[in-house]
């Protein structure tokens, strides 16, 4: 149950700089990559070498929205990334139920 807020601290924390700044300076890029290095530390809950596909899959699609959310105030709106925010949530729920059918 401790490893699923490495999932949703940092997917909170990326809504709330994405909905609540409308121009981002480098604290509001320093709490993306603290919530990007939290994401990372979910991959810890597998064992190196057996790391499932979704996984993997979660991990690039949570890369897409890092660097999407990045350059939000240059290319991109808000509505998107909240969109990706909302796919990338998607993932992180398939992965939870895809993982909670595998036995230990």
């Amino acid at each position: 149950m401790k490893s699923l807020l490495f999932y949703f601290i940092p997917l909170l924390v990326f809504a709330i700089v994405n909905n609540v700044v409308t121009s981002m300076a480098w604290p509001h890029y320093l709490a993306l990559l603290l919530a990007f290095l939290v994401f990372q530390m979910a991959r810890l809950r597998y064992p190196k070498d057996g790391v499932p596909r979704i996984a993997k899959i979660t991990q690039a699609a949570f890369y897409i929205l890092t660097v999407a959310t990045i350059f939000r105030d240059e290319f991109l709106s808000p509505l998107i990334i909240n969109v990706m925010i909302g796919v990338t949530l998607g993932i992180v729920i398939a992965e939870i139920i895809q993982t909670k059918k595998i036995p230990a």
